[in-house]
């Protein structure tokens, strides 16, 4: 029964995931003055492919995070990390925290004050080929306080071309729940062959306070 449970949180995920407007990239370019006004505009998805295959890293790029230490912006944000809630949001806060960082200069903070299931920080990485059937192996530490429900955790999920999940890692196994010290967390995933987005993250299912900090990425294999 619990296993049957899990599983069925778990689509749940991935459903919600699926369906949040963070996935696609509106057309926002003008059209080339040189089209003839009788050749069809490309559709959205053909700008999308476009937008993601240039952002694609170069041959033997090496894998890597934008802001692994979470350091604030300005404006006081967390720099290079989207903040992504469901449904209707407005249930989270998302603060870089240098008073309770386990190293300079913050730490993520991640607190749930409204009644959404959900929230995580997330990151894109484009796939290079020669990444494809290598596994990802994603570390951070975490920490928690008062957390209820599933937990907090890392995760990794890959994406196909056109936004359709191929597999994912969201540390079923070993979240962390309740209240504990800062813990060292590593997760992995193969890179299936039609993978064409990475998504990194750090989530709170649940209640309580979630904090993150040190996170690395590499290529195992």
């Amino acid at each position: 029964m619990k296993h049957l449970i899990f599983h069925s949180s778990i689509a749940f995920l991935l459903a919600c995931f699926s369906g949040l407007s963070f996935s696609a990239d509106p057309a926002s370019e003008p059209a080339s003055p040189t089209i003839q006004q009788s050749v069809p505009a490309p559709t959205p998805v053909h700008i999308l492919a476009a937008k993601r295959l240039a952002m694609r890293p170069v041959a033997n790029a090496i894998i890597s995070l934008k802001n692994p230490s979470f350091e604030p912006d300005p404006q006081g944000r967390i720099n290079a990390w989207s903040e992504i809630e469901h449904g209707s949001g407005h249930a989270y806060t998302f603060v870089p925290d240098p008073e309770n960082a386990l190293s300079a200069p913050s730490s993520a903070r991640i607190r749930r004050h409204g009644t959404e299931p959900f929230a995580l920080l997330r990151q894109s990485i484009p796939v290079h080929p020669s990444w494809h059937n290598r596994t990802v192996r994603l570390s951070g530490s975490l920490r928690g306080e008062e957390i209820s429900g599933p937990g907090g955790a890392l995760t990794l999920r890959v994406e196909d071309g056109v936004g359709q999940i191929l597999d994912w890692n969201f540390m079923a196994n070993d979240r962390v729940k309740g209240t504990q010290d800062w813990k060292q967390y590593t997760i992995e995933l193969k890179i299936p062959p039609s993978a064409f987005s990475l998504f990194v993250g750090i989530m709170l299912e649940g209640g309580g306070t979630l904090w993150a900090d040190d996170l690395s990425i590499e290529l195992t294999n």
